[in-house]
């Protein structure tokens, strides 16, 4: 029977955020001639050798993916304990692996492979979200493979993880696992903000309203231990941030809070990158006449801080236009993944697209000064060679699966 042909629009879109990625870089480095030294042309090369990847792996069967899903994911735990061993310290983390003149990134790799994985195991026929052991199992192929980038001393990588949470929840996990984590971090948040006695008090009022009114006087216990446990975490919560973050962690929290309590330091990155976005203003300064990044005033200008030469250059509208783009990229493969007929495949596309928003999300936030500088890469924007290819050879995996959507009779 043979194979259906794959998304084109999914093709297109990858190819025009890439050409984006390409433009920006040769903008920020001031139009330089074309020669290796200069990064948007590597990047033009790291962009052919992510299409090319992109295309065989679509051509590849569908099942070969499910069944070397293990393999691959071995290999790339493997390769991400050896760069934590033998890599050098770049930025603080030992995340890339030099390879003769390449640089890799298997983290990057990391995250497809783990995608993979979680797919295949939790759309086994015997998979229960009941059982103990399913659940561990789950554990245990996320936790490793964020234990090993904490290894390397890249915290922000480690935080996409999280978007494992949107396929699970597609899959049946409760989402309570979601809510109390989340609404645990705020409240964390807002202990560095207001004294934590009196968020207690706010939290107790709207317990004993919603207890009274809500739930008509029941489960009283439930709501005195509900109470009780959320006291606890305010009081713990300040000890926790004192002895668990590193100094560098609580710096860059701060400086989110009050950049310009430390304006040469610290707080650098956040004020330059909100002075090139306002600089920007509606309709940008022009291709070509950004100031702030060209100037070196912004650090990782390539990598971390790439859409602010977005921002300054096309303004907010620019933006705006590509960060929908963007937006219908991510949108568009979790579409695809629905029409895949396979429960494997509707997964490992969640997965895909959560690890991207989680990206889109977070690099924006940081830009703007609303989340601390973790060193998250916005796809196919920053420089970076791992990341194009990692998330190329993701796409043509997922296209390889949509292919063969109507030979599919069961998931």
């Amino acid at each position: 029977m043979r194979r259906s042909e794959p998304d084109v629009v999914l093709y297109l879109l990858v190819g025009a955020l890439m050409s984006i990625g390409v433009a920006n870089l040769y903008s920020i480095e001031g139009f330089p001639p074309f020669s290796w030294k200069y990064a948007y042309v590597r990047q033009l090369v790291w962009a052919g050798i992510a299409l090319g990847i992109m295309g065989l792996s679509s051509l590849v069967e569908g099942g070969s993916w499910r069944f070397f899903t293990y393999f691959l994911y071995g290999g790339s735990a493997l390769l991400m304990l050896l760069t934590a061993v033998v890599a050098r310290e770049v930025n603080g983390a030992r995340a890339w692996l030099d390879i003769g003149p390449l640089r890799l990134q298997p983290s990057e790799f990391m995250k497809v492979t783990t995608s993979l994985a979680v797919a295949a195991f939790v759309t086994r026929y015997e998979f229960r979200w009941e059982r103990f052991m399913d659940k561990v199992g789950v554990a245990l192929l996320i936790g490793v493979p964020v234990g090993l980038t904490l290894l390397q001393k890249d915290t922000g990588t480690a935080l996409t993880y999280v978007a494992f949470l949107v396929p699970l929840y597609r899959w049946g996990l409760p989402g309570w696992v979601i809510g109390v984590p989340l609404l645990l971090g705020v409240l964390a948040f807002l202990t560095l903000l207001y004294n934590w006695v009196k968020i207690g008090l706010v939290l107790t009022g709207v317990g004993v309203l919603s207890y009274v009114g809500l739930f008509r006087r029941k489960y009283l216990w439930g709501h005195v231990a509900m109470l009780g446990g959320l006291w606890a975490w305010l009081a713990l919560s300040g000890v926790l941030y004192e002895k668990v973050l590193a100094p560098h962690q609580r710096q860059r929290i701060e400086s989110l809070l009050d950049p310009h309590k430390d304006p040469r330091g610290a707080g650098w990155n956040s004020i330059q990158a909100r002075i090139a976005i306002t600089a920007g203003g509606a309709f940008g300064r022009g291709y070509g006449k950004g100031l702030q990044s060209k100037l070196d005033f912004i650090p990782q200008r390539h990598t971390d801080f790439a859409f602010c030469g977005v921002a300054e250059e096309w303004g907010w509208i620019g933006s705006t236009a590509i960060l929908l783009l963007f937006a219908f990229f991510l949108f568009r493969l979790t579409t695809i993944a629905e029409k895949c007929n396979s429960p494997f495949a509707l997964l490992y596309g969640y997965a895909l697209s959560g690890f991207l928003w989680m990206h889109l999300l977070i690099n924006i936030a940081m830009v703007v000064g609303l989340f601390p500088i973790v060193g998250i890469p916005l796809v196919f924007i920053s420089y970076g060679g791992s990341s194009w290819v990692a998330v190329a050879w993701g796409v043509g995996i997922l296209q390889s699966l949509y292919r063969e959507r109507s030979l599919r009779l069961f998931g």
